[in-house]
């Protein structure tokens, strides 16, 4: 199955999960029921119909499960490909905080620097240490 295989290709497949079962990796047996169920001997036709509807019942649910192993599949692979976007946003976003964290210590610094006697203007835009009346 090509959706298990790109599964385990991007190393979604929890470990210790071995591959789907045979019954759902191949192609469905192409025999029918009522050649299957045939055997030498005496059949009461009440079995019979029993056993047919049984087959077809297994082969209907057969089909939803190789659906919903496909299903499962594509959402791993849905869940491998949102993992990796959410890991390259937190990296992002650590970056930015980081980023924003230097510029606030060099701004602090800056202004440790002007209280202490600098000659230019302060580099804070607060109110004046001084009032001045005209």
């Amino acid at each position: 199955m090509e959706l298990w295989r790109q599964l385990r290709q991007a190393g979604l497949v929890p470990p210790g999960l071995g591959p789907p079962p045979r019954a759902l990796r191949g192609v469905p047996p192409a025999e029918r029921a009522s050649q299957t169920l045939m055997s030498p001997g005496a059949d009461t036709k009440g079995a019979r119909e029993s056993l047919l509807w049984i087959w077809e019942e297994l082969g209907n649910l057969r089909r939803v499960d190789v659906q919903l192993l496909g299903q499962l599949c594509s959402l791993g692979l849905e869940m491998g490909a949102l993992r990796e976007e959410l890991v390259a946003f937190l990296e992002e976003e650590e970056e930015e905080v980081i980023e924003e964290e230097k510029e606030d210590e060099e701004l602090e610094g800056k202004q440790e620097e002007g209280h202490l006697g600098a000659s230019g203007p302060p580099l804070c835009l607060g109110l004046p240490d001084f009032e001045m009346t005209i």
